[in-house]
């Protein structure tokens, strides 16, 4: 059976929840876009120094005015080619957005009787303790997470957000665009280089198409909490 296409009004209210200015970039052949209000400023490629026991996505950290910022490679994020930097290469400062939620049995001293997950490592309701980004399963969560949902404690420990900056590491920075709701649609599931779980939207522009990159899922939760370690 064919898909059912997305209602008018429900394809315009998408739309206009994404319009807005973009910083665009150009990776592998490929033109993409970051929410302007994400980018804190541009800077050239400079030596960064690399750190052990990292994900290997991390490049390492510079030192930006006295400030060490971990910085990651979009090329290796997506599983692309590497290639030597050039006098064009950039590293984008942007800030990204990562939620973690409280240990329960901190949160509400949650004793073995009252907690399903509870008989689990360390003595503690550990699948659920974890970094996460939007609800998202990572690690050993898919073992019991269906347990800890159905958890009271679970159900009211508390999540908090927490603004790490970072640098990515990009082939070249095109320009800002300013982009309507009613030019941006949802990414097919086939077509591009990367997953579809880390595109915002596809937009259409004079220039072509522009890959609109939801930077917060870029970095899973734990990756960011790594990242935060580091800096």
């Amino acid at each position: 059976m064919p898909e059912l296409a997305m209602p008018m009004d429900q394809a315009s209210e998408a739309g206009s929840a994404r319009e807005g200015k973009y910083l665009t970039f150009s990776l592998v052949e490929e033109e993409y876009g970051i929410g302007i209000l994400k980018v804190k400023e541009i800077i050239g490629m400079m030596p960064i120094t690399s750190l052990p026991r990292t994900p290997p996505l991390v490049k390492g950290v510079v030192n930006l005015r006295d400030k060490v910022i971990p910085v990651i490679d979009l090329r290796r994020r997506f599983g692309m080619e590497e290639i030597a930097y050039t006098d064009r290469t950039c590293i984008i400062v942007i800030e990204a957005i990562s939620s973690q939620m409280e240990k329960c049995w901190e949160v509400k001293n949650c004793k073995k009787e009252d907690c399903p997950g509870f008989e689990s490592r360390d003595l503690r309701c550990w699948m659920i303790s974890g970094t996460y980004c939007r609800d998202e399963i990572q690690g050993s969560f898919h073992e019991k997470i269906e347990a800890c949902r159905k958890c009271n404690f679970y159900q009211n420990a508390q999540t908090h957000q927490s603004v790490i900056t970072i640098g990515i590491v990009v082939d070249s920075v095109s320009e800002v665009l300013n982009i309507m709701g009613s030019d941006i649609e949802d990414a097919p599931s086939f077509g591009t280089q990367l997953g579809t779980e880390y595109i915002l939207g596809m937009a259409k522009t004079d220039d072509g198409v522009k890959i609109l990159l939801d930077i917060d899922k870029v970095l899973s939760g734990e990756e960011l909490a790594l990242l935060k370690e580091a800096a």
